[in-house]
């Protein structure tokens, strides 16, 4: 297998914890390697994504996925949750991306906050 690709979320959000914790479960071939949006790593080395507010892809080639790109992104690759992801494909991508931005901005509200980043990597 090639470069891993990396999948970034936000370290602190419950919700994109316990995602993530299911995402690991579910990558049997390894595909991914999780960051913290608040990094140093990628801080550094990925100045070119802006505006994250709860996760973003970075796939082999340096290609960035953003919002529901990148959660249809995810779900291809382990092969998961068809039904999610024909109905991000038949929908505009504006309507796509409504319901993640949506869901990103009352995450906290919803689902809670950890004090500190809840995801350990030491690559990252």
């Amino acid at each position: 297998m090639g470069k891993k690709e990396i999948i970034i979320v936000d370290g602190k959000c419950v919700l994109c914890n316990s995602i993530t914790k299911w995402l690991i479960k579910k990558d049997k071939n390894k595909i991914f390697e999780i960051a913290s949006l608040e990094s140093e790593y990628i801080k550094k080395n990925f100045q070119n994504i802006y505006n994250v507010d709860s996760v973003a892809v970075i796939d082999s080639f340096g290609n960035v996925f953003q919002k529901s790109l990148a959660i249809l992104y995810i779900l291809k690759k382990i092969d998961k949750l068809f039904w999610i992801q024909i109905l991000i494909k038949l929908l505009p991508l504006f309507l796509t991306n409504f319901f993640y931005d949506l869901v990103a901005k009352t995450r906290y509200k919803i689902f809670g906050k950890y004090d500190q980043c809840m995801i350990s990597n030491n690559d990252f």
